[in-house]
This record gives structure tokens, C-alpha cells and sequence, in this order.
């Protein structure tokens, strides 16, 4: 059997299944945004990795490298703002064909110096190796209060559940540079190619969500609403019910699917890379108020196993959760 036929997420499953019985320092192994290790005091470090292939993740005729060096980062940093923590140290890997320009490396590291610099990370080293193709490996390590991290596996039936900013955007701003040929005014079409391009951690709004003790789970939205909530129903061993008409969208991605005749949910649902924080919490908390920044509530957990999607007429069905798996899809 190949990998492509049973796919990234039963291939994750099956890595798990090879590796827990040797994992026996680590506090929370593979399964959450990062893994988790015991450090000084009452605190914990942090770590996860990401990579970005060429053709895969990112043709460069519509990314610059330093917007490539800024993502590169900002979705290693993403994982750690869903786990409540904060970045601190960075290495960075980067597999280079032999006629890749030295501006082009030097302007990844620009794009990844500045961002840093918002997010108060270092880059320590890392390695360079040969490549057929250009891929980007970032390591970055981080910590969190003991009393602070927030895992996948914590909701409970009656959560409910919320989302920061906007959904769909990022998924958008990739059918913008696909097509060219939509007319939009100039700042819709930045706005949302820059969704795209470069996502902004939502660093200090994970930060004050830990330190308030506002969820009882947390992911972030780098796949898809529904893939990525169907994560937290997995660990959380529950099911849930999401509210269509609920979905925060932003004006400029509402008017680029309405010209294209392209369905909200469809693209909120299964999109992915906005890298928002999605999360649960208690209903008796007032967590719009208690935030200072924008949540939407968009449905609740409930006891009855799956995913179901309640439309704008009412109506309730089961759906299945769909997003990005390296084994079904292309760019």
C-alpha cells in the first residue's frame, strides 16, 4: 500500500501508533499543534516543525522569497500561539538547487528577520543541503505556563465555539492570483493576496486567551475550519455543530465568491491557511466581552460523535471534513 491511498491523516495515525510506546519524557507527543517537554520551574517548551516545498505549497510566480521567508515562519509560529505559548528560538533548513540566486536567499532571511522581530524569535542556525527542488525547513522551539497551555483534547459537550478575525480569505486571496482577469480595486486584491501570502500570527491574541484561561481547546486554522475542528473533536473524543450563518467573512472575499458564483461555506470549510485561532470554552462565559479583540461564536460542541453543518434555512447535516492532505492535493 502507498501513502497516497490511504492519505496524510490515517498516515499521521499510523506514525503515532509506531512512536508513542517509545515517547516517555515528552509530556503530549504527536497529535496537537507542537509536542510539549517538561522545563525549568513551572514552565514548559514548545516544539513543531513545518515545510514548504516548491510546487507544493508555493509556485514562485506568485510568491517574492521574502514573502516565502515571512510564511515560512509565521505557520511555525501559528502552532505554538495555538498552544497558548510563545516563540522563542529558531532553525531553519533550506534545500537549494545549485542555480538558486543568493539575492533570493538572502531576501527569504529578510522576510523572516522582520517578522521575527514582531514576534520576538531568534534564528539560531540551522542547515543547507542540495536539492532537486527549493523547500524551506523551519524548527522553532517555544514555551508556555504550565497552567496556561491549551491542548486539542480539552473541549467538552455544551462548549461552545469560536473563531478570531475571519474565515476564507486566505483561500480566496489564492484565487485571486490564480486569476488575474477578476476586477477588483486594487487594495481588495492586496488585501486578500496578502492573506495569502503572508499570515499574521495570532500571537497576542493566543497569549490573551491562556493568560484569561478562556479555552478548554485550541487549534489553529492552517488546513481548514472543518479539518482542522474535526482535529479537536478527535482528541476531545466529541462531536459538533457549526452554525453557517454564523461565519465571520471579510467584505472583499464575499464580493470576489459572489462574482464567482463560488459557494462561502465550501471555501470557510475546506480553504485553510488563514490561520486563525479556533477554539472552545464554557457557555457561561461572556467571551466577546472579556476578549479584546474580535470572536465570533460559530456553533457548539455537542455530545453525538461527527461534524454537522447547520445552513442558513436550518437545516442539520453531517459532513465530513475537508482541507488540505499532501496526498489528494495540488496547487
Amino acid at each position: 500500500m502507498h501513502v497516497g491511498e490511504i492519505g496524510e491523516v490515517e498516515l499521521i495515525w499510523q506514525i503515532r501508533s509506531l512512536v508513542d510506546k517509545f515517547q516517555k519524557k515528552a509530556l503530549v507527543g504527536i497529535g496537537d499543534d507542537t509536542a510539549v517537554i517538561k522545563g525549568k520551574g513551572n514552565h514548559l517548551f514548545l516544539f513543531t516543525t513545518d515545510t514548504l516545498v516548491e510546487d507544493i505549497h508555493f509556485k514562485w510566480r506568485f510568491i517574492s522569497a521574502y514573502q516565502l521567508g515571512w510564511k515560512a515562519l509565521a505557520v511555525n509560529i501559528s502552532d505554538i500561539a495555538a498552544m497558548g505559548g510563545y516563540p522563542t528560538f529558531a532553525l531553519v533548513t533550506l534545500g537549494l538547487p545549485p542555480r538558486t540566486l543568493l539575492s533570493t536567499v538572502e531576501d527569504i532571511y529578510r522576510g523572516m528577520q522582520d517578522l521575527s522581530l514582531k514576534m520576538d524569535v531568534e534564528i539560531v542556525g540551522g542547515d543547507i543541503v542540495r536539492s532537486p527542488i527549493f523547500f524551506i525547513t523551519i524548527s522553532l522551539l517555544g514555551e508556555v505556563e504550565d497552567q496556561r497551555i491549551i491542548l486539542r483534547s480539552g473541549a467538552k459537550p455544551g462548549d461552545r465555539i469560536y473563531i478570531t478575525g475571519d474565515i476564507g480569505a486566505a483561500a480566496t486571496g489564492f484565487i485571486c492570483l490564480n486569476k488575474k482577469e477578476i476586477s477588483l480595486k486594487p487594495e481588495s486584491r492586496e488585501f486578500l493576496e496578502k492573506r495569502h501570502l503572508m499570515p499574521f500570527p495570532r500571537l497576542k491574541e493566543a497569549r490573551e486567551i491562556s493568560r484569561k484561561k478562556i479555552a478548554t481547546a485550541m487549534i489553529d486554522t492552517s488546513d481548514g475550519l472543518s479539518s482542522d475542528l474535526y482535529h479537536i473533536l478527535e482528541e476531545s473524543n466529541v462531536g459538533a455543530e457549526i452554525w453557517e450563518d454564523k461565519f465571520p467573512v471579510a467584505s472583499q472575499t464575499k464580493e470576489v465568491l459572489s462574482r464567482l458564483n463560488r459557494s462561502f461555506s465550501e471555501v470557510a470549510l475546506a480553504g485553510g491557511e488563514d490561520y486563525e485561532l479556533l477554539f472552545t470554552a464554557v457557555p457561561d462565559k461572556n467571551v466577546e466581552e472579556i476578549l479584546n479583540f474580535q470572536v465570533t461564536m460559530i456553533g457548539k460542541i455537542i455530545e453525538e460523535k461527527g461534524l454537522w453543518l447547520v445552513n442558513k434555512e436550518g437545516e442539520r447535516k453531517r459532513i465530513k471534513p475537508g482541507g488540505w492532505d499532501h496526498f489528494s492535493k495540488k496547487i
